[in-house]
């Protein structure tokens, strides 16, 4: 009997301990009224601007908008008032933090760039000293083109030292897709002292001399690239990039790379071809196109390549007896 009458009491007791601005506020966000929250807590704060469970109060309502800024405004002006509320405001901040983290990198595996930039945005908002969010923002400007984003977001990051690598890399690829070149490869050259085998940033530095006009450089780096483990068809498109710039004796060394990979590459045989008719090799000319044709035996336009590099070479005998099968075969 005594514990039945004891209950009761403890009920009011709790109740009368719990402010009025408490329960209307409760009650009004449990309905997801949040004009209702704001009049109530606002009527409060009129009269009393101090108030800290008012200006605590006032910073959740803004915390369910993800108006973080007011939210973390109210909550400092709370915690000044009363350093009691600390300990709460510090969890919902991190909550918070947490949940737009997670969305921002659900959104970033599913594709969704600008959402995911939204939501990191937001976490930035309420932490903005933390890194975490800044790699992969960058990674979504990044692929949406953003670049001079996808910069700031990496320099963010890039004294982190265990992020160094990553950002320092996608910063240098940040300035050279926005085409600042000297910046890309300035950029290249100082993440290179601390990874002087990484093969993005020889890359970058490669190319970024390329595009500076500066071709010895550009050679030293793919160099390295190299011998850091360069594929196939990166040592191919440097080749192409610099036979496309008429550096042709620049990209006959790294097509001759490539011949020696791949003996029967025909677009290695072609550009070599080529090269060899401008500086007058007229030998080694004859060896590619005998190579063509040997790939291709019924294509018209070997067989004339080949005759044109015959006559040159002074192969009169060969000459003939290629000019004898283009009049069988017109």
């Amino acid at each position: 009997m005594a514990a039945r009458l004891l209950l009761p009491g403890l009920l009011l007791f709790f109740f009368a301990c719990e402010s009025t601005l408490k329960r209307e506020f409760t009650i009004a966000m449990s309905g997801e009224d949040l004009h209702l929250a704001r009049e109530h807590v606002g009527n409060v704060l009129a009269t009393d601007p101090s108030n800290p469970e008012a200006l605590y109060l006032m910073g959740k309502i803004h915390l369910k908008e993800r108006n973080y800024p007011e939210a973390k405004s109210y909550f400092e002006r709370s915690i000044d008032a009363a350093p009691s509320f600390e300990q709460d405001i510090a969890h919902l901040l991190e909550t918070s933090y947490r949940r737009e983290f997670n969305a921002g990198n659900s959104a970033w595996e599913q594709g969704r760039f600008e959402t995911a930039i939204r939501h990191f945005d937001a976490a930035i908002q309420i932490f903005p000293d933390r890194w975490e969010p800044y790699p992969v923002k960058g990674e979504a400007h990044k692929y949406l083109g953003q670049y001079p984003q996808a910069r700031q977001a990496f320099q963010h990051c890039v004294s982190v030292p265990r992020m160094q690598r990553f950002c320092g890399t996608n910063l240098a690829v940040s300035y050279f897709r926005n085409g600042q070149f000297q910046e890309a490869k300035r950029t290249a050259r100082q993440y290179l002292a601390l990874f002087p085998e990484d093969r993005n940033l020889l890359k970058i530095a490669a190319y970024a001399s390329l595009e500076m006009d500066n071709v010895p450089d550009g050679e030293a780096f793919f160099s390295r690239y190299i011998e850091a483990g360069a594929t196939y068809d990166a040592i191919l498109q440097f080749a192409t990039e610099l036979h496309n710039k008429g550096e042709i004796y620049a990209a006959e060394r790294f097509f001759t790379l490539c011949l020696k990979a791949n003996p029967n590459d025909k677009t290695v045989l072609a550009a070599l071809s080529s090269i060899y008719l401008e500086t007058g090799n007229f030998d080694l000319m004859v060896q590619a196109n005998e190579r063509l044709l040997l790939l291709e035996p019924d294509n018209t336009g070997h067989k004339k390549m080949l005759l044109l590099a015959y006559e040159l070479a002074g192969d009169i005998e060969s000459y003939k007896i290629i000019q004898s099968e283009l009049d069988l075969n017109p």
